[in-house]
């Protein structure tokens, strides 16, 4: 073994445990490379060989016969604590770790009423015998739950924390022989309350272990007394004296107070060292450290979710109680910046783990819920839409029943990847483990399922009244179990996850809670222990074939912290990159085996396994074998001191300048549900737009920024260097009442300046409102707007998009408008508009053309259109997108639009297309395009031999029409709404099918039959923001872009060459707030920047890179240099929020220069709207090709000039740009990259 030393890096020297005594299983690490050690002596690893059978599945389950585990939590109806048998507490916990010191990993159990076990392996490999007796541990008389194996006195062997209910906790310490002591009252740890798990952590990084105590929620025996336990004190209510353990006062909205079941206070417990007498002691720092509330917790994760080397917590909470994420401030304290944070969690919080699950280096969170995996399990447990939605619409962060996936992203701001991942959905679930249990590469994830009752069947629900006299379990202890299969999802990469449950022996049927892993037979595999109710704790032998190369590391850590809890573990082999945390207590009430277990597929040689200890020491070892376990030591030298990372530069910044911030849309709540309660999502929430041009004259970039019904639009002029100042314009307040959605700026009347144009959109006024009229206002020149309310004709259509161009080559801007909504009718198709512009002297005049052009005034449910040469022939085309439709194409044959949608090849692409922007993406000189979608991270799934489909019709004949959405299980088609909110929409449905039960099991043609052929059906089976690479011709090839373009719902796109390199950019505006509570906010996304790689392909750079973080719900994305610096600001216009501004730090454009051109056109095109421009150099690889457009992307319209990448070029490097005129024409300009910019006037 060669390694190599690297400066400040120790280099580890390795004892084989076979030939070390266990005092001496390493030596301590040196200064030197490995090679210069004498003797045979040195060697890296102690050899692993596969210990399984060849097996049918990847897991086989051993029998108590073939375990020797006969240990069983049983519901024990006659037990005094059974009313605890509801919860969390109801099935004990399991660790797993080496109890007796002969190196091979023996079983903790915990239970309920049966009194814990000590199992201790035996030479024979996965046989244990019950060593309990001898161990001298007790707990007769004790609930127990969560244990966690720990060397708490740092002597070297494993001592065992547990917790108990309404008891001491006890803390066993370990005499090295798997002999134990009670001493948890001399540590200070002999809390009692309702006690459910303890995890260690060096959060202070003081050398010692310190504790976090999560706790849960006591069980009043006879359930809610008859008389309220609260009383009126000093005018102020509290709980009565007796009744504090059970109840808390909370204030709700409006100021109402009410009590309800409280949970109770965490403990975060500090290791103060050994006191005079020698003894270690721990003492309660909660209050001081901030950690507070009375919470009802399933799970608590040390997880360093913002990459400061610093352990965080995160707790997972049930109900409606918030989940924590306490960031520990570097002082000893701590801060909840769940809201901050996180964009929404779980709403019952259950298990949890921590993995880097999509590759990228980080560490991500897995937390549990119980959302049904199968439409007859979510149907009958979704309760009554209409007492859960206002927790859905006002918890903060939100709350929604289905797993979270954080993903790290390295700016403390969480994504939740969970939909994309395929591990939104897992049942009734405990615990969660993360884990490569097949050994390549990728962790997988496994679920244990299943609940003592069915405590949440909607056909069954029980109100507080209810429980006065007894306790939940009362009532429910006559009802069958609740039994479930758990579940397993092998990581295919890249994160996609396959259901592998049966195919790997893991799809057991029970009421399985705790789960734990551990190498149990010393192969380099994790085997599987899971505890479920009434029956034997189960051993799952993992039978990963021998030609799965693997590795195993065990760390030693310094004094105190003996296991090296919360040290991070990079292994590199093949090129690819694999993190893992030591930490072992994590899922369910498990402490897992203190050992990492990397999986590397193929490759058998490691490249380098890279340790960050807690406190600071990094190692680093090189040129290794698979097929080892390697024991790694921590330095004994003084560590470095903790410092906050500095940050890493990125290529932009948000402008924090005052004048930008002012520049907010607001927002008008409105209840788009009231007319059409079954409304996938509000279209009150679509905007704003937002456009740019020169108003005033001065050369620089002024924006409007559309308004929502009851705010105006903001007309911001530029008073230079970036400065963006209000001008109040009366004009637009006296249209407030109206929603706008898109604007561009244009010469409407061929005068020389720039009017603006303003769609009426939304659903705030009825249809064929007046406030649906469009407004074209007229530019004085100086940035003064008028209205001319006669220019246009009385059309009332609730419009999203407008888009100019000169379709028609007589030189001023005619206009495309596109039909959103019929306000009340959706998804009714509305009307969309092509006004041609008939102005004559000055005075404006537009005529609806629509007619004239067969199928778009039809065209669909439009979000975006964009005018573009689609197939090169010199006039403009028009590219319409639909939602639950294709992209539709109309080309332009010589001033005559023919849809020409079947021949370009996107017809059978329908989906819930947004947005729209066009670029040569290949360098072959055409125009490509990019159009935002809906993304692969929410519920919806579409393909095309599954669909989603939306009906319109009257389903319960009462005469109105109603939505019907529907979704494919296997072959079957169900409806998506649930029972309550399809019959609170058609009261006929609950009179015929009475129960949640009925309906669940009824298919969309039970429910609706005959009806269903006779009303309008829509689908959608593309769901991702997609390529369209162009032949040239208009034909296209329809590819997808990256998943991390795929996160959440893309509106705004743009195209252009930001980092200079020559190769076209994509960025993309993310998220959306107005979907129905049930899906709840979209959320997941900070908007993304994809770098061009030619060719048509991306590689998305995460927020940590691009430094563009928008966590609102992003709708237009424009450019605009707003500080004529040469390199254009990035503008993402949010949904009742400020606008975000980017600006391109100087460090990120010193090497790439970017060439700018202007075209000057002329009066009534005064931008040359329509014209194409190419521009060649000899420093990048391909010419670069785009169109100026007067309404790209979502409602947006950039400013006027186009960037172009030159790369390193040089001053003296040769520009050549070519430009294709609005009227056809060519010229070609030659200048220098020097130049920096060129204007080019039309002929």
């Amino acid at each position: 073994m060669r390694s190599v030393l690297s400066p400040k890096i120790p280099i580890v020297r390795l004892i084989p445990r076979f030939l070390a005594p266990p005092s001496l299983l390493l030596l301590g690490a040196v200064l030197y490379p490995v090679s210069s050690l004498p003797g045979a002596e040195v060697s890296a690893a102690l050899p692993l060989q596969n210990a399984g059978p060849a097996a049918k599945t990847l897991f086989t389950a051993l029998s108590p016969e073939e375990s020797g585990i006969d240990f069983v939590n049983p519901i024990d109806t006659t037990h005094p604590l059974k009313r605890i048998y509801l919860g969390a507490f109801a099935c004990g916990g399991i660790g797993v770790g080496d109890l007796n010191g002969d190196g091979r990993p023996d079983l903790f159990l915990t239970g309920g009423s049966p009194e814990n076990r000590v199992y201790l392996q035996t030479e024979e490999p996965l046989r244990f015998v019950d060593a309990t007796a001898q161990s001298g541990i007790k707990a007769a008389g004790t609930w127990s739950s969560g244990p966690t194996l720990v060397d708490i006195d740092a002597d070297g062997d494993l001592d065992i924390h547990v917790c108990n209910y309404d008891a001491a906790n006890h803390l066993w310490i370990n005499d090295g022989e798997g002999k134990f002591t009670e001493k948890a009252e001399d540590y200070g740890l002999a809390i009692s309350d309702a006690s459910l798990m303890a995890t260690f952590c060096d959060y202070d990084l003081d050398g010692d272990l310190d504790c976090f105590l999560l706790t849960r929620d006591f069980k009043r025996a006879g359930g809610r007394p008859k008389e309220h336990p609260v009383e009126l004190v000093n005018n102020k209510w509290r709980i009565k004296p007796g009744f504090e353990k059970y109840y808390d006062i909370v204030t709700r909205a409006g100021g109402k107070q009410v009590y309800i079941n409280a949970g109770r206070q965490d403990v975060l417990l500090r290791n103060e060292g050994p006191d005079a007498r020698g003894q270690t002691r721990f003492s309660d720092v909660s209050a001081s450290a901030g950690i507070s509330g009375r919470d009802r917790g399933n799970s608590v994760t040390w997880w360093d979710f913002d990459n400061d080397g610093l352990p965080d917590i995160y707790v997972g909470n049930d109900f409606k109680d918030a989940d924590r994420l306490y960031r520990n401030n570097g002082n000893g304290t701590f801060t909840d910046v769940i809201r901050q944070a996180a964009p929404h969690t779980p709403w019952f919080s259950m298990g949890a783990d921590i993995a880097d699950l999509d590759g990228d280096g980080r560490t991500d969170l897995l937390v549990a819920d119980m959302a049904g995996t199968n439409h007859y399990r979510s149907k009958t447990t979704m309760g009554e839409i209409t007492s859960i939605r206002p927790f859905l619409l006002s918890a903060v962060p939100r709350q929604y029943m289905h797993n979270v996936l954080y993903l790290n992203n390295g700016v403390g701001k969480l994504a939740d990847g969970a939909f994309q991942a395929g591990l939104a959905n897992s049942d009734w679930t405990w615990a969660v483990k993360l884990q490569d249990f097949d050994l390549n590469g990728h962790v997988d994830a496994y679920f244990t399922n299943g609940v003592s009752r069915s405590f949440n069947n909607s056909d069954d629900q029980r109100s507080a009244s209810d429980h006065i006299g007894q306790t939940e379990w009362d009532y429910y202890e006559s009802h069958p179990p609740r039994k479930e299969e758990n579940l397993a999802f092998a990581n295919r990469g890249n994160l996609n996850f396959e259901n592998v449950s049966k195919s790997w022996g893991l799809d057991h049927l029970g009421m399985s809670y705790s789960a734990a892993t551990g190498d149990l037979d010393g192969d380099g595999d994790v085997e599987l222990i899971v505890a479920s109710l009434d029956e034997p704790v189960r051993v799952y032998r993992n039978n990963t074939p021998a030609s799965s190369q693997r590795a195993s590391i065990r760390l030693e850590g310094a004094a105190g912290n003996r296991l090296g809890l919360g040290a991070n573990v990079w292994v590199q082999s093949g090129g690819r990159l694999q993190r893992q945390v030591v930490q072992p207590a994590t899922g369910f009430l498990s402490s897992n085996q203190p050992k990492l277990h990397f999986g590397l597929g193929d490759d058998t040689q490691i490249e380098h396994i890279t340790v960050k200890w807690q406190r600071g020491h990094v190692q680093r070892i090189e040129n290794l074998s698979a097929g080892q376990t390697y024991h790694i030591k921590e330095p004994s030298t003084q560590p470095p001191r903790w410092a906050r990372p500095a940050r890493k530069p990125t290529r932009y910044a948000p402008i924090t300048s005052p004048s930008l911030r002012s520049i907010a849309h607001r927002e008008t709540p409105h209840d788009d549900f009231s007319k059409q309660p079954l409304l996938p999502y509000k279209h009150s929430q679509l905007g704003p737009g937002m456009a740019w041009s020169d108003l005033d004259g001065d050369g620089d970039a002024d924006c409007y920024l559309s308004g929502s019904a009851g705010h105006p639009g903001i007309l911001s002029i530029n008073d230079g260097n970036g400065l963006l100042r209000d001008t109040k314009n009366l004009e637009f307040t006296r249209h407030a009442e109206r929603e706008d959605l898109g604007a561009i700026f244009f010469d409407a009347n061929s005068d020389g300046t720039n009017d603006l144009y303003v769609v009426s959109g939304g659903v705030e006024c009825p249809a064929d409102s007046p406030h649906l009229r469009d407004r074209l206002y007229l530019n004085d020149g100086k940035g003064q707007f008028t209205h001319a309310p006669n220019a246009l004709p009385d059309l009332r259509d609730s419009g999203s998009c407008v888009v100019g161009a000169d379709y028609d080559r007589d030189g001023d801007i005619d206009l495309f408008i596109g039909g959103r909504v019929v306000p009340g009718a959706y998804p009714a198709t509305p009307q969309s508009r092509l006004l041609r512009n008939d102005s004559k002297r000055r005075v404006p005049k537009f005529s609806d053309q629509t007619s004239s052009v067969h199928g778009l005034g039809q065209a669909g449910l439009v979000s975006s259109a964009l005018w573009s040469d689609a197939n090169g022939d010199g006039w403009v085309d028009l590219l319409v997108c639909c939602e639950w439709g294709p992209v539709k194409i109309f080309l332009n044959r010589k001033g005559k639009l023919v849809e020409s949608t079947a021949e370009s090849g996107l017809a059978s692409y329908l989906g819930w297309w947004k947005g729209i922007a066009a670029s040569d993406l290949d360098g072959d000189g055409d125009l490509d395009y990019v159009v935002s979608n809906q993304g692969t991270n929410t519920p919806y799934k579409a393909s095309k031999e599954k669909p989603e489909l939306l009906f319109y019709g009257d389903f319960d004949g009462s005469g109105n029409k109603r939505i019907v959405e529907a979704k494919f299980e296997g072959k079957t088609c169900y409806p998506r709404r649930g029972f309550s909110c399809s019959s609170g929409a058609m009261p006929a449905l609950r009179n015929r099918l009475k129960t949640f039960e009925n309906f669940a099991r009824s298919t969309l043609g039970d429910l609706y039959g005959d009806v269903l052929s006779g009303s309008l059906r829509l689908e959608a089976n593309t769901l991702e923001s997609c390529i369209l690479l162009n032949n040239g011709n208009a034909r296209f090839n329809v590819t997808k872009l990256p998943r991390a373009a795929q996160f959440s719902p893309s509106q705004g796109v743009l195209l252009s060459d930001l980092d200079g390199d020559g190769l076209t950019d994509c960025v993309l505006a993310q998220n959306f707030f107005g979907a129905q509570p049930e899906i709840g906010l979209l959320d997941s996304g900070l908007s993304v920047f994809l770098h061009g790689r030619g060719s048509g392909k991306f590689l998305a750079a995460g927020p940590d890179k691009s430094g563009i973080r928008v966590a609102g719900a992003a709708t237009a994305l424009t450019t605009a240099d707003l500080n004529l610096d040469g390199r254009p600001e990035l503008a993402f216009a949010v949904n009742d929020s400020p606008v975000m501004f980017f600006s391109e730090l100087p460090v990120s454009n010193q090497s790439h220069k970017l060439f700018e051109v202007r075209l000057r056109g002329k009066p009534g095109n005064l931008v040359s709207v329509g014209a194409r421009i190419t521009l060649s150099s000899l420093t990048t690889s391909q010419s670069q090709t785009s169109e100026i457009t007067a309404g790209s992307g979502y409602l947006g319209q950039s400013e006027a000039a186009r960037w172009f990448g030159l790369g390193p070029a040089a001053p003296e490097t040769p520009i050549s740009v070519t430009v294709r005129w609005p009227d056809g024409s060519s010229t070609t300009t030659r200048t220098v990259a020097g130049d920096g910019k060129v204007l080019i006037p039309q002929p």
